[in-house]
């Protein structure tokens, strides 16, 4: 289904819009005689659009026929070359455009015919002959067909770059793995700097690695263990003990005397220590030795005061070596003012070395790991709060540098602007603004994917590096081809990494609709796509459409039970897109191939042929 989804979320535009086509000589087309008139003129229908063309040869009303345009001026002058319909062409038929273009019937020759003869496309010599060419070049002729399809009815120059551009977009990797095979194939000794500049926008851009991610995301969860309070924190330090991150099987006051005792050892052998243990470890021998003076200073040095004053701190801290006898209470808010200080002084890295071995730590996070990709329930009696916690602290460790800020959401305009910016789909505009001012120091051609990659490219890089280089820029160019201007009608089509439920996932967006006057998008009118291919429901399509800030949503899905999966979620959505100033019409779920009330069966690229939205004046 992969396939066939993203060639229909592309193919916005379909062979039946040739009524903006031009037909120049030399074309072969297939149409209807509609009417005929007098010295043979006719009225003839070729796709949705109807001319008064003249005619070389008396015809039959009603009837398809092949047509060659002829050199002339005023109307279209058209020689019959056959007739039929463009699903029942005869061999001979075949025999006889091809040989109107000087070339062999081959058998790839005669399937190319076909394919422009199925998709309704214009066709003269030259474009044949490249387009034959181009397709012997490839390895799915399929794929190389729907990128010539892309080209010709999106208006996009018929050129081999422009081919192998979109070829890549729809059939090769995703743009993540092409991010990663460029990742892996750059040398870190090479003296190259666009290539070091590249490799560290790669690590910027790009999920990190599975012990990478193991570590940090036991940091993460470090970190709400410390910095949360109530049912959140003990489930944190739940699932760090349950995972094996903590060995102590005792309570969060056993844990936390621990840490302390750890901390006081420390450095004591001349081993070096973060700074943040540092100064902990300082601050806790000053109250020690009752200098509660300095160890105010210090507090005050590194916490700012309205996240909790000095002297408070201190005095609590006290406690835990001057308390009362018998008084547990004393206890405990001593240990909670030193759970207070780790939060703040040291990062979950540094937090680690008092918390386990490193060898102990790194497998705890690839067991958690191994836990969020289970489709099963979590291991021992953990909740849907651990679950929760799981998915948090892996989706944060795991999502790429350009792609985080604050808050729980995983993708936000904010993050989506920061993402494509970095791709660099603008760079060609930035390129002509500094050509256009011609003085230095003026508008600059920042760095980004793109820029990095052509500048690369031209340092001739080894072959390995060349090849993963010329992948990921076409995919790039693609994306920029399939997202120009139609007239008033703006498109966007990208591919977006996120993380969910700890794996990595790839959205596939396209955007389109009217600009506002002043050039912004216009979020009151617009048709958004996505395609996304997830480890168990597999592949997902949702069809947003907006009108005057009205939503109705179709999810296309394989899954039967999604919908009963989903029906939890719908009010939360409606109310969340209330809270934006957006109203929920409607949510349809759809599974591919099942027959729906009022509606023949169709594939999932029929779901994105020609539709027209009225009062938007948008044609999808």
């Amino acid at each position: 289904m992969e396939t066939g989804a993203l060639q229909g979320l592309f193919n916005q535009k379909t062979t039946q819009q040739i009524k903006t086509a031009e037909f120049r000589p030399g074309q072969i087309i297939n149409g209807k005689i509609l009417k005929l008139y007098p010295e043979q003129v006719a009225e003839v229908q070729i796709g949705n659009q109807k001319m008064i063309a003249q005619l070389e040869a008396p015809l039959s009303a009603n009837e398809r026929y092949w047509f060659q345009v002829q050199p002339g001026e005023g109307k279209v002058h058209l020689k019959v070359i056959g007739s039929g319909t463009e699903d029942k062409v005869q061999l001979g038929s075949l025999a006889k455009i091809l040989g109107e273009f000087s070339m062999q019937p081959t058998k790839e020759n005669l399937e190319l015919v076909r394919f422009f003869i199925k998709e309704q496309l214009p066709v003269n010599r030259e474009l044949l002959k490249q387009a034959s060419e181009w397709l012997s070049m490839v390895d799915s002729r399929s794929a190389g067909q729907d990128a010539l399809k892309m080209i010709l009815t999106r208006g996009i120059p018929v050129t081999q770059t422009a081919f192998e551009a979109l070829y890549t977009t729809t059939k090769e990797q995703s743009l993540v793995l092409l991010m990663e095979k460029l990742e892996k194939a750059l040398d870190p000794s090479s003296n190259s700097n666009a290539g070091a500049s590249l490799k560290k926008l790669l690590n910027e851009l790009l999920p990190s690695n599975k012990i990478t991610t193991s570590e940090a995301a036991l940091n993460n969860l470090t970190a709400i263990w410390l910095k949360r309070d109530g049912q959140e924190s003990q489930a944190a330090l739940d699932l760090l003990k349950q995972f094996g991150a903590i060995t102590s099987k005792g309570s969060e006051s056993i844990v936390l005397q621990q840490m302390m005792a750890k901390l006081q050892h420390l450095g004591t052998v001349g081993e070096e220590l973060p700074e943040g243990l540092n100064i902990a470890k300082k601050l806790i021998t000053l109250i020690g030795n009752g200098d509660s003076s300095t160890a105010r200073q210090v507090i005050s040095s590194f916490i700012p005061e309205k996240t909790f004053p000095a002297n408070e701190l201190v005095e609590s801290l006290k406690l835990l070596f001057y308390r009362t006898a018998g008084k547990e209470a004393e206890v405990q808010q001593g240990l909670q003012a030193f759970k207070l200080l780790m939060s703040i002084a040291s990062d979950g890295e540094s937090l680690s070395t008092l918390l386990g071995e490193k060898d102990t730590w790194r497998q705890a996070g690839l067991e958690l790991l191994k836990a969020v990709g289970q489709p099963q329930p979590l291991p021992g009696n953990l909740t849907s709060l651990h679950a929760q916690l799981l998915s948090e602290a892996v989706g944060k460790a795991d999502q790429p540098a350009l792609l985080q800020e604050a808050g729980d959401a995983l993708l936000t305009d904010i993050r989506i602007k920061r993402f494509l910016s970095a791709l660099g789909l603008s760079y060609e505009q930035q390129l002509g603004e500094v050509l256009k001012d011609g003085e230095i120091g003026k508008a600059q051609v920042s760095e980004t994917l793109k820029s990095l990659v052509l500048r690369l490219l031209n340092e001739n890089p080894p072959p390995a590096v060349k090849e993963a280089s010329e992948l990921l820029l076409n995919k790039l160019t693609g994306f920029q081809l399939l997202s120009q201007e139609a007239g008033p009608i703006q498109q966007l089509v990208v591919q977006i990494p996120f993380v969910l439920g700890g794996g990595t996932n790839e959205l596939t967006m396209q955007w389109s609709g009217k600009k506002t006057e002043d050039g912004k998008i216009d979020a009151d009118f617009c048709r958004v796509l996505f395609y996304l291919k997830l480890e168990h429901l597999n592949d997902v399509i949702v069809d947003m459409q907006v009108q005057n800030r009205v939503m109705s949503v179709q999810i296309f899905n394989e899954n039967p039970t999604l919908r009963k999966m989903a029906e939890q979620m719908t009010p939360v959505l409606k109310r969340k897109l209330a809270e934006i100033d957006y109203h929920l019409s409607s949510v349809h779920f759809h599974v591919p191939g099942q027959s729906q009330s009022g509606r023949n069966q169709r594939t999932l690229a029929d779901l994105y042929s020609q539709k027209e939205y009225s009062g938007v004046d948008i044609k999808i």
